[in-house]
């Protein structure tokens, strides 16, 4: 394997081996640098990892460009969540580019890319993504190849939201590359260096929920910008490792918004005006 990655690539899963698959297909495919990747097993069942041994290896025959410098596993025996997970991950990391990834995300041709030329400008800390629900989705509430993410933004009540949720990814909306408020944690890169320097997720929102917008938050606070790739896309099944262990978070989401506009409501970021979506 080659050295020196210019993207080090952090995905945690929990047991969803079928998106983990397609996630790691889709890594393998478009890789266009020297990345690595860490794959952290956030306590996955012994006896369901049995049959999925091979996700948790390099896959030589896959990677046709020979990109992957490194394939790294770390497995917890007690589920520790999102923000924990990819601390972790982030730990070993040693390229300038720190990609953080859901299990449940496919990314385009052309991601890497896209986001080395973004991050050319100094000023630009984290790069999200435009996300798109899968074309195969029979779900109501993933509505077949339209818009899942195209950045989060404030509503009037300062609520986060994610605007042009369920649109054409036709819509001239949603196909501009622009600065946004924070981005979505299933799919971003930021600088190596600057999730060092803000202390990578807060671990105060435990298993999951609201740790993605604290740290754009974090970042922008040291005055880093959160920029929004129409360009650097991909596939988001969504709630992936909700779905399969629902009981495991129950009012998580809820608890951790509290937590969040206690910790950011007197911060000057909370602000409507500031970040209208048009």
């Amino acid at each position: 394997m080659k050295s020196n990655p210019v993207f080090d690539v952090v995905i945690s899963t929990a047991g969803r081996f079928d998106t983990l698959d397609t996630c790691l297909n889709g890594i393998y495919e478009h890789a266009t640098f020297p990345i690595t990747i860490t794959l952290i097993d956030d306590a996955t069942k012994k006896e369901e990892k049995i049959h999925h041994k091979h996700l948790f290896e390099y896959q030589k025959e896959k990677d046709i460009r020979g990109n992957v410098v490194a394939f790294n596993t770390k497995r917890h025996e007690k589920q520790m969540g999102f923000g924990a997970s990819y601390n972790e991950g982030a730990r070993g990391a040693r390229a300038p580019f720190l990609t953080i990834m859901n299990d449940d995300v496919r990314i385009h041709e052309g991601y890497f890319d896209k986001i080395f030329e973004i991050m050319k400008e100094p000023t630009i800390s984290i790069v999200g993504s435009k996300l798109l629900f899968p074309t195969n989705s029979t779900s109501r509430n993933r509505p077949a190849g339209k818009i899942q993410h195209v950045g989060l933004a404030l509503d009037i009540h300062a609520n986060v939201i994610h605007p042009l949720i369920g649109w054409s990814p036709e819509n001239p909306k949603t196909q501009i590359s622009r600065e946004i408020f924070a981005t979505t944690g299933a799919l971003f890169t930021i600088r190596t260096a600057q999730f060092r320097e803000v202390g990578g997720f807060d671990p105060i929102y435990g298993l999951g929920y609201w740790e993605d917008v604290d740290l754009c938050l974090k970042v922008r606070q040291k005055g880093g910008r959160i920029w929004l790739a129409n360009e650097a896309s991909g596939t988001h099944y969504t709630n992936a490792t909700t779905e399969k262990n629902p009981q495991a978070f129950g009012n998580q989401f809820q608890e951790n918004m509290m937590k969040f506009r206690a910790k950011w409501a007197k911060s000057g970021l909370l602000v409507y005006d500031a970040w209208t979506w048009g």
